[in-house]
């Protein structure tokens, strides 16, 4: 029986959002801060499903039947989500359920920060019952697949998906730019989903020539060793998606005055978490005094172990 623990790392997107989903390359981070899953067989004759959060309190306790799970009629949002993958997991594996289980998941990271808790229980998930990420999170939650590629991940890497064809190649990130990368929280959560679903909904007339560029620049960081020209290549990236998606850049639309490097959206605009480059720490005196003080150092949230193949899936 697939009984026992299993882990997945977190993500950020350092390049390629939104272009990601249309075939651009993109570069990734997996993180330090990531989720655990543990199954075990149920004492009692129903199954059970118990969410930590990371302060180590009880997010989500829920017990249900196997007939639950396949029906997916439930309302509630986070049972629905639930049913729904344990429903595809069920037919590939309907014998993983002959028995009533308990599931117990525990965050590293807070639920809002936008890390991945929905990528990191696909992949979990996945891992427990020997099935294919990819599709699971194609036939769940969607997205270009990035976020399980860094759940798999120990090091930076390119990612690129064309059709159904996914590579995820390992990347060295310039060693000089580390000391001056910090991530803030934006002290607000942004539906990944939804912001996919305006995305297709956004007419670009040069979309094709958009998401080429993107892909260039995701090709060049590697071989950047000086802060400047990496920050001209952010605003560049910012310029590119901010004609992609119609919306203002977010140093622009919220920083406009801080003038000690530049700032950058990862992942969905408008939310979770943003780039900072800054010379100095004191520089993120800027950020504290508006109130944004969840920030980390590149070697505190991202996970920079040195890969050498190629992934294929």
């Amino acid at each position: 029986m697939n009984i026992g623990n299993f882990y997945s790392h977190g993500k950020l997107l350092l390049t390629g959002e939104y272009a990601v989903l249309d075939g651009a390359k993109a570069i990734a981070f997996p993180c330090k801060l990531g989720q655990k899953l543990s199954v075990e067989f149920s004492a009692y004759k129903h199954f059970e499903w118990v969410s930590f959060l990371s302060n180590g309190e009880v997010w989500k306790a829920i017990t249900f039947t196997i007939e639950e799970v396949l029906s997916v009629t439930e309302k509630d949002a986070f049972k629905k989500r639930l049913f729904t993958i344990l429903n595809h997991i069920y037919i590939q594996r309907p014998e993983l359920f002959d028995k009533p289980l308990k599931f117990s998941t525990s965050l590293e990271f807070h639920k809002d920060w936008g890390l991945g808790s929905s990528s990191t229980l696909i992949n979990n998930l996945s891992q427990w019952a020997n099935v294919d990420p990819y599709k699971l999170l194609a036939n769940t939650f969607g997205g270009s697949g990035y976020d399980i590629a860094a759940a798999q991940s120990d090091s930076t890497f390119l990612f690129q998906k064309k059709e159904s064809k996914i590579v995820s190649k390992p990347l060295s990130f310039p060693e000089p730019l580390k000391s001056n990368l910090f991530f803030i929280y934006l002290n607000r959560k942004q539906n990944s989903r939804s912001a996919i679903k305006n995305y297709r909904n956004t007419k670009t007339s040069d979309r094709e020539t958009i998401i080429n560029e993107v892909s260039k620049i995701s090709e060049q960081i590697e071989g950047i060793d000086q802060l400047k020209k990496f920050e001209e290549l952010m605003n560049v990236h910012e310029s590119l998606i901010s004609r992609l998606i119609l919306q203002t850049p977010v140093k622009e639309y919220h920083f406009k005055d801080y003038n000690h490097g530049t700032v950058k959206s990862l992942g969905a605009w408008g939310g979770d978490f943003v780039l900072v480059t800054a010379k100095e720490t004191e520089h993120l005196d800027y950020f504290k005094s508006r109130g944004f003080d969840t920030i980390f150092s590149f070697d505190q949230i991202i996970l920079d172990a040195s890969a050498k193949n190629y992934l294929r899936h």
